[in-house]
């Protein structure tokens, strides 16, 4: 299989290096100190107890590949919709693209019920560029569940004992093709369930991310820093409660009882509390100077609630709020 990851940091460098230990080779399409390190010392995975080093082909020029059988996106969804036109020559009518990316993607209203007046959603895919320029009918939904970090250029390091990709057809058909992707992440050692509702499943990541991530950002505080503090934790369990009551209205039902609603904030919040001293992944980029992934995890959210006329006042503040300090740091530019 010609598998090919395009934007190789955390996340999908801890991918390319399973998916190598288990005998696979992916194309690393990576730029600047990334693309030198992974050509001069090739991919080092240290993953729990074990470190393996991994020599894998890696360029940054996507035409000179041809179409791919398999393309993963690690690149952040904000930044999926510029980077169509270099995706665009690894896919053909068969190649298989999955985004592992945080947030609502820029294929959510792909084949989804109800006359919403667009489907492009102006805070991940303005003008639909990654919709028309990937392809929309190659793209599998998944929601990432790991915990890494590059601690430096070439460097991949795994956190957790968790390495979850949950994987769907936007229709949620189980297809032939989610299941051998399913398979060939479970070969490397994923837990690469396949879901009949993919939408269900990202919208449980990103109750969890929503809160936690941007007020990480501003407070610049970890997991177990902001989970120590009884207002944070409300504000978090609040930005909760309005996100739900947005799913709801797309068709998407996260909790059916006001109990069972609050008893799910409680676990979220207790879970973020209990990952200790780490630094969420919007903090990370936060202190590296990244552009932050604020609106496909927050403002996707905003933009969904004012199409459905579903107030989300909690996640405006918040979101205003980080914004304009990833603003001052100059690490937030608006899609156009």
């Amino acid at each position: 299989m010609k598998i090919t990851i395009f934007g190789v940091g955390a996340v999908a460098g801890f991918v390319a290096g399973r998916l190598a230990r288990s005998g696979h080779e992916p194309v690393l399409i990576a730029r600047g100190e990334r693309l030198a390190a992974y050509r001069e010392n090739g991919l080092s995975l240290i993953d729990l107890d074990s470190e393996t080093q991994h020599k894998l082909p890696a360029t940054d020029d996507t035409a000179s590949l041809g179409v791919q059988d398999l393309v993963l996106i690690g690149v952040k969804a904000h930044a999926i919709p510029g980077a169509a036109a270099q995706i665009k020559p690894l896919i053909g009518a068969r190649t298989v693209v999955v985004p592992m990316i945080n947030g609502i993607p820029f294929w959510y209203f792909h084949g989804i019920t109800g006359d919403w007046p667009k489907q492009h959603l102006d805070a991940v895919d303005p003008g639909g560029k990654a919709w028309s320029g990937i392809g929309i009918e190659n793209v599998l939904g998944c929601v990432v569940y790991t915990m890494n970090t590059s601690p430096e250029p070439g460097t991949i390091k795994n956190h957790g004992q968790e390495a979850k990709l949950v994987l769907g057809e936007p229709s949620g058909e189980n297809s032939v093709r989610v299941q051998e992707v399913s398979v060939l992440l479970t070969e490397a050692t994923f837990d690469a369930p396949v879901s009949s509702n993919i939408r269900h499943d990202l919208w449980i990541k990103l109750w969890g991310n929503l809160g936690g991530n941007t007020i990480s950002a501003i407070a610049e505080g970890t997991c177990a820093d902001l989970g120590a503090d009884p207002g944070i934790c409300a504000t978090m369990g609040q930005m909760m409660r309005e996100s739900v009551a947005v799913a709801a209205a797309y068709g998407v039902e996260l909790a059916s009882r006001d109990k069972e609603l609050e008893e799910g904030i409680e676990r979220r919040i207790e879970y973020f509390r209990n990952l200790g001293d780490v630094p969420t992944s919007m903090l990370q980029d936060f202190q590296s100077g990244r552009t932050l992934e604020l609106d496909p995890i927050a403002g996707a959210v905003r933009e969904m609630g004012a199409m459905a006329g579903v107030p989300t006042p909690t996640i405006d503040t918040v979101y205003a709020l980080a914004r304009k300090k990833a603003e001052i740091k100059g690490l937030y530019q608006p899609l156009v």
